[in-house]
């Protein structure tokens, strides 16, 4: 049997070659870099939450009232001090964690304790430098602001007990923020 040769080759033969090599290829690549669809976002019932934690708090803990349903709970957690808390070591006060999605998906927390309270702000600002402060209904809170710019924080401290406002936004959404908070 007579082989044929390169020179008898024409561009289609090679069009087809080649298609045969791209397509597989051409599969591979799309398999692997697609984009997977979003993960549903695990929601909690935050007031059975702070109405329990309220029960055995030795202060009182915020929460917000009057948000419109568009705020989404995914986190509500109570630790007394020494219980498991954030990354599951021991809470180094009694501590109240609310985390919220704004209706533009922006993860905004309130984090309240009543000891360590430095160590908390520098914890949620993510080791954040003083940015001048902020007054919501008569309440003067210290911005912060994270090293990249990114993450605002407000904090303020009454007695023992450090309340912190957290997110990826501007200080006016943090501030709105702040204003629903309630301590019943």
């Amino acid at each position: 049997m007579a082989r044929p040769s390169i020179a008898r080759s024409r561009p289609r033969d090679m069009v087809i070659s080649l298609g045969v090599l791209l397509v597989p290829v051409l599969l591979i690549t799309a398999w692997f870099t697609r984009t997977p669809a979003d993960a549903p976002v695990q929601t909690v019932d935050w007031r059975s939450v702070l109405a329990q934690s309220r029960a055995v708090a030795p202060y009182p803990l915020l929460g917000p009232v009057g948000l419109p349903d568009t705020w989404v709970a995914t986190k509500a957690e109570w630790a007394t001090t020494g219980e498991p808390a954030v990354n599951r070591d021991p809470a180094p006060g009694n501590t109240w964690q609310l985390g919220m999605l704004s209706p533009d998906k922006v993860y905004v927390s309130l984090t309240q304790r009543d000891a360590a309270g430095p160590a908390l702000v520098v914890q949620v600002s993510r080791s954040g430098h003083q940015d001048g402060t902020s007054t919501v209904d008569g309440i003067t809170w210290t911005r912060w602001v994270s090293a990249d710019d990114r993450t605002r924080t407000l904090s303020r401290t009454d007695g023992s007990v450090t309340t912190v406002v957290s997110g990826d936004l501007s200080y006016a959404g943090l501030e709105a923020f702040a204003s629903t908070l309630r301590s019943s």
